[in-house]
């Protein structure tokens, strides 16, 4: 049986997916903003409980503000350098990202690190650990979470980017053909969420093992540094 906070998650994870589908239909980003106050409620109102434990909802929410705070300058330098990618110029002009496109991004980095941490600690209980080895239990449970987590964001990359090409943003700018695409988003971007996120383990740390625990905030550094490397590296694979 899910808990509280796993079914907030769940119902943010869902209206973020219902206001890009409506954003991409009515083409504004002003329909961005009421995602961010659910799930900026939602959040508030599961660590406030006090009937179960929220610790991994908070390190999460901390993860992904810095995250999005460390790959920002990334994509200043992919948008207004390079034009790898153009946001459309009709509701906010000269500010490179608009605010409303950074607080969801907020909000799906906090989805994703919930769901690692929370699909690990889930395998961990459920999956017999090696009584010999009980650091092999933990890096195996971590590397499968890892996988599903990579793999759910490599295909969430995918619809939203998608969605929000047609009205909010415009990626491959320069044209370039070389660069396959999948829904009209270019691959790279998907290879570089799969990637990043199958690295989840060395961001967090696991316990018992070789890999010393992280606290939040760093592990959302690298992850945003790592994210924005391989997308600007694999865009350069096709481009170069």
């Amino acid at each position: 049986m899910g808990t509280k906070t796993d079914k907030s998650v769940f119902a943010v994870t869902s209206t973020t997916l219902l206001t890009f589908l409506i954003a991409s239909r009515i083409g504004t980003i002003w329909i961005l903003y009421p995602n961010v106050l659910i799930a900026v409620s939602l959040f508030f109102y599961c660590v406030r409980q006090t009937d179960e434990d929220t610790s991994l909802l908070s390190s999460s929410s901390i993860f992904g503000l810095a995250t999005v705070l460390t790959y920002i300058p990334m994509d200043w330098l992919f948008s207004r350098k390079v034009g790898l990618i153009v946001y459309r110029s009709d509701f906010l002009v000269n500010i490179t990202t608009p605010i409303p496109i950074i607080l969801n991004w907020v909000v799906f980095a906090t989805l994703t690190a919930y769901c690692y941490q929370r699909f690990a600690a889930i395998c961990q209980t459920r999956l017999a650990s090696n009584p010999e080895n009980p650091s092999s239990g933990s890096i195996g449970t971590a590397m499968l979470a890892a996988g599903v987590t990579g793999i759910g964001a490599a295909v969430g990359s995918i619809v939203i980017y998608a969605l929000g090409g047609l009205h909010l943003w415009e990626w491959n700018a320069l044209q370039v053909d070389r660069i396959p695409q999948i829904a009209s988003v270019p691959i790279f971007v998907p290879i570089a969420f799969l990637i990043t996120f199958l690295l989840s383990p060395s961001f967090f740390g696991i316990a018992n093992s070789f890999l010393r625990e992280q606290h939040s905030g760093v592990a959302g550094i690298r992850c945003g540094i790592l994210m924005g490397a391989l997308q600007f590296l694999s865009f350069l694979l096709f481009y170069v």
